[in-house]
């Protein structure tokens, strides 16, 4: 199934993907950080969604939207199952979260059937949340009628998922775009209240010495030794990054180990203040 859906995907529209199959109690745990209290569930479905969105946030290219899926189902199996034949769909983007659930008549398919009909309704919630007029035929019977939950998010919700730690990031971006595909991100973090001549010219100067990166200033929304910043004070230092066409992303990672996990092959630009901040030993 994991190839299948990967073609079709990309088939149905112009798109990066990668598919996870977490079977086992012990991968659904590492792609969650958790254990789920329940394996076929919503908040299951939920928080595979959340957890592909923040992934695909990770390796998306610039100006790219990207969307996470989840998908949890117990289906037909080999020995008789007590409980509902049933499946939970999720999608995550910027600025919404849908799930839809279908308990199947059971006894009615074969297990590749139930496989058939699930993935089929996985693939129509792909193609609805890209808004990709797609014919797929999802033979859903009038007893099975899907539960349906949509959770619409604006700007101010998604900086407090950042802030949260529930997404890691929300990028920005105010720069003319660029004929040129970049392999990696140039990232000059920093506080920038306020953003001024010398930091757009140390990373118009950095940039110039990485030619195969895009660049990127970076604000983290947790401070180490501060409160979190506030959703009105994230929003009136990310004014002056439109004003001035520059690219911006807010994060909710303060040390630079954690930023190098996050953005993975970019190169970070640092001030000499941040360097000697870097090498105190306290």
């Amino acid at each position: 199934m994991e190839s299948w859906v990967r073609a079709v995907v990309e088939a149905i529209h112009s798109s990066r993907s990668q598919v996870v199959v977490p079977y086992s109690r012990a991968s659904m745990a590492q792609l969650l950080g958790k254990m789920p209290l329940q394996f076929t569930s919503k908040q299951a479905a939920e928080d595979m969604a959340l957890a592909a969105y923040n992934r695909a946030l990770k390796l998306s290219g610039p100006g790219l939207q990207v969307m996470g899926v989840g998908f949890t189902g117990s289906l037909a199996s080999s020995r008789p199952k007590l409980g509902d034949h049933r499946f939970y769909v999720s999608t995550w983007t910027h600025n919404c979260l849908r799930t839809s659930h279908v308990n199947l008549s059971k006894g009615l398919r074969s297990r590749e059937e139930e496989d058939k009909v699930s993935s089929y309704f996985l693939l129509k919630a792909i193609a609805d949340t890209c808004r990709v007029s797609a014919t797929i035929e999802q033979d859903i019977q009038e007893p099975e009628i899907p539960e349906e939950s949509v959770e619409p998010f604006d700007g101010d919700q998604e900086l407090q998922q950042v802030i949260n730690g529930q997404i890691c990031m929300k990028v920005y971006h105010f720069a003319a775009p660029l004929e040129k595909n970049f392999s990696r991100k140039v990232i000059l973090p920093g506080s920038f209240n306020p953003l001024h001549d010398g930091h757009l010219r140390l990373l118009e100067v950095a940039s110039s010495m990485c030619d195969d990166g895009i660049p990127f200033f970076e604000i983290s929304a947790i401070n180490a030794d501060k409160p979190p910043l506030s959703i009105s004070e994230i929003k009136r230092r990310v004014e002056q990054f439109r004003k001035a066409g520059k690219n911006v992303i807010i994060s909710n990672q303060p040390y630079f180990y954690k930023k190098a996990e996050l953005f993975p092959g970019s190169a970070f630009i640092i001030g000499a203040d941040t360097a000697a901040r870097l090498v105190n030993h306290k």
